[in-house]
């Protein structure tokens, strides 16, 4: 990169510097369970929550790889989380850069769609936590920087297999990247086309799938089940499709109305749909454009689709690809209605500038305050729980929760997860019976937990009561603000001893 490079990406970072502080020292459940997984993994070389029994419960496992070698030099992970987040978020900044740099409009583009990045609510706020989500994006973006040059060389084209392999196990949703990029290679045009990166990724993919299958006795993670509701096709895909909308509406409003203007606008002058959003014009010219074409609409569809719950952090991999496109669409869309250049500077100025303002008015009112609150309580409440349970319990005590992050990496007990991330016979279970029925009904009993960690907006529910001969014993309680943004009720966190009773006291 050139000196004036260096100088545009370094602003992008600043501004994301300044919007992370008021996050820096935030965390959610779910980063524990990384923490659980690469605390494992580093001392015992095995995938699992709870020691001794491997199980593929973690999205990301090339993030708890990578967070295990910190834990085997001692660092703590909690702090390295963190930092190893912010440095992927940077990269991915830069990564934004490079990618709308050549996609041309030096210098305004790429410093724009750099502003942007750095100042997407979703981007800032999952890459403050410690979450993979920094991670899954950089991986994505050179999956996709990659695919603008991979069709020049059979060794451009390998390396693009490996990083397709890598995103994959950055985060599973980065699979369907791998059949997009067959579409976009499939539709490029000329003789040039290189599928090297199949002959790279199949043989990849298959060992991972063959190791890991071998280690814990599944193939993917258990989140698909965990999170996945029943495959339709009705109107009620319409209506789910309305969250990915709102989700990514809030922030990336302006970019999502360019590439559709982009778009409409190409069919209506009969010119390539790719017109307004690549360099030459030419999809089949540039099939790493075209990728990310696909990639944006795509992902969601799959969402959708497969009636997912859909959270704000798995859509955040798509983001810069809209970023990227939405800016381009605009610059051109402007070249081609305006001839003073001051006036296409100065549009493109205000394009980025309503949507930086969009982002950051929705982070600062929306985004930060339940995420501080919620992190703030996390660490007392669930983290109290923790500490009391390694305190107070024998080693072999079993805890059922459903939120089993903090829970699991404070008590150091082993955990049985209600949300069947970590656990198959409750991921099982859950396929035919709701996890309310699950908890309510007592059904988790069977598996002999010693201890219950109870979540819900009526505070002790279970007090005193016996159910399927256990009686309920509440030893903690406390209060969490919210569960995030989508949730903003409070609930009452409850820890209860589960005690045998006989059949007269029953």
């Amino acid at each position: 990169m050139r000196r004036e490079d260096i100088r545009n990406v370094a602003l992008g970072a600043v501004l994301f510097a300044v919007l992370l502080l008021p996050l820096r020292d935030t965390v959610v459940d779910d980063t524990f369970i990384h923490l659980q997984y690469a605390r494992n993994l580093a001392a015992a070389g095995e995938l699992s929550f709870n020691r001794g029994d491997p199980t593929y419960g973690a999205t990301s496992p090339l993030w708890v790889g990578l967070l295990a070698l910190f834990a085997r030099a001692g660092a703590d992970l909690l702090v390295w989380c963190r930092v190893l987040s912010w440095l992927f978020a940077a990269a991915s900044i830069v990564l934004v850069y490079r990618i709308s740099a050549a996609a041309g409009g030096r210098p305004w583009t790429p410093v724009a769609a750099a502003l942007m990045l750095a100042s997407e609510a979703w981007f800032v706020r999952w890459s403050a936590v410690g979450m993979e989500t920094s991670f899954a994006v950089f991986m994505t973006l050179a999956v996709i920087d990659l695919a603008r040059n991979a069709a020049r060389s059979a060794g451009r084209s390998a390396l693009l297999g490996a990083a397709l392999f890598l995103a994959a196990l950055s985060r599973p949703e980065a699979l369907l990247l791998v059949p997009l990029a067959v579409g976009a290679f499939l539709f490029a045009k000329g003789t040039a086309r290189r599928f090297t990166f199949l002959l790279v990724f199949v043989p990849l993919f298959a060992a991972w799938l063959y190791i890991i299958h071998r280690h814990t006795g599944t193939y993917f993670p258990l989140t698909a089940g965990a999170k996945q509701g029943a495959i339709e096709f009705s109107p009620l895909v319409l209506r789910r499709a309305l969250i990915p909308a709102r989700i990514m509406g809030a922030t990336l409003l302006l970019p999502w109305i360019a590439i559709l203007a982009g778009l409409a606008a190409g069919a209506f002058r009969g010119r390539s749909p790719g017109y307004y959003l690549s360099e030459t014009g030419s999809l089949r010219e540039e099939p790493g454009v075209l990728l990310m074409l696909l990639w944006v609409f795509a992902l969601p569809a799959a969402y959708v689709t497969l009636d997912f719950q859909v959270l704000s952090r798995y859509l955040v991999p798509v983001v810069p690809a809209v970023i990227v496109l939405g800016t381009t669409a605009w610059r051109k869309l402007v070249a081609g209605a305006v001839a003073n250049a001051r006036m296409r500077r100065a549009a493109i100025a205000i394009f980025t500038s309503l949507a930086i303002l969009q982002s950051v008015v929705f982070y600062e009112l929306v985004v930060v305050p339940p995420t501080r609150a919620f992190s703030q309580a996390l660490e007392t409440m669930l983290g109290g729980m923790g500490r009391w349970l390694e305190k107070n319990t024998p080693a072999d005590a079993l805890v059922a929760a459903a939120d089993i992050g903090a829970i699991g990496y404070y008590s150091h007990r082993r955990i049985l997860d209600l949300g069947g991330l970590v656990n198959p016979e409750i991921n099982r279970m859950r396929r035919e019976i709701d996890v309310d029925r699950i908890i309510e009904e007592g059904l988790y009993l069977r598996f002999g937990p010693d201890y219950l960690v109870d979540r819900n907006a009526f505070p002790e529910r279970f007090s005193g009561r016996v159910i399927e001969g256990v009686r309920f014993e509440a030893v903690m309680k406390g209060e969490v603000p919210n569960l995030g943004i989508r949730k903003p009720e409070p609930v009452m966190y409850v820890l209860y001893r589960l005690e045998r009773v006989g059949e007269a006291e029953e």
